[in-house]
């Protein structure tokens, strides 16, 4: 028993923390199997040589602030390997899930913002996980709220967009991978009928995400 134990290849670990759209089951049919850390997962491990264990930290609603809370309950207790963070769009939005309402700010201030995915990537590094940051998506037209004022007068995605700008900013300063996802769905038409309430992505939409994380994810465990 020991013997076989000591040839049994440890797990690799992977942690995907975000929001929704990285919880992702259930949406439009995706499973863990089709979200976009089930894909990495499956296909890094021929490379690893070793079973690649996902562990889905997503939260439906959930913004950066929030989420540094979480870091000690779902991501560094499980001595991650690799951990992704999305987070953003949830942040820059006017939508109060708790009233199931509209307000005229985003919930996090963009400065705010910043300084919660500064604090969130450098405890993970601290950690010495790999990570992989992701910029949010942008909302598309299918978005319920697409006709509300700021956002007809400014256009739908003038706040994600500098969220977006802004997690950029914190991998160059942190020093780490970035996947620019919003503005790989942002420039490519071809993928606003993947994301079909304009914010959450179908398994089309998640399969996109991975084949962008994947190289990345490769580069950063020197896999490359």
């Amino acid at each position: 028993m020991e013997a076989n134990a000591a040839m049994t290849p440890q797990p690799f670990v992977y942690v995907a923390f975000g929001d929704s759209i990285t919880f992702a089951v259930n949406k439009f049919g995706v499973t863990e199997e089709t979200a976009f850390r089930g894909i990495v997962a499956r296909e890094l491990e021929p490379a690893l040589g070793r079973p690649v264990r996902a562990h889905n930290a997503g939260v439906g609603g959930d913004i950066t602030t929030q989420a540094i809370d979480r870091l000690e309950i779902a991501v560094i207790p499980r001595a991650p390997d690799l951990v992704t963070v999305m987070f953003g769009v949830n942040d820059a939005g006017f939508y109060r899930p708790d009233t199931d309402s509209f307000a005229d700010t985003p919930r996090v201030t963009l400065d705010g913002f910043r300084h919660a995915l500064t604090e969130i990537v450098t405890r993970i590094q601290q950690s010495d996980a790999a990570i992989v940051l992701l910029t949010p998506l942008p909302m598309n037209k299918h978005y319920w709220g697409v006709d509300l004022k700021p956002y007809v007068d400014n256009g739908l995605n003038y706040l994600v967009c500098q969220y977006a700008q802004a997690a950029r900013d914190v991998a160059a300063e942190r020093g780490v991978a970035l996947v620019d996802t919003y503005a790989h769905f942002d420039s490519h038409p071809e993928t606003v009928d993947m994301v079909p309430d304009g914010i959450h992505p179908n398994p089309d939409g998640h399969r996109v995400i991975a084949d962008l994380l994947l190289p990345a994810v490769r580069r950063t465990l020197g896999l490359a």
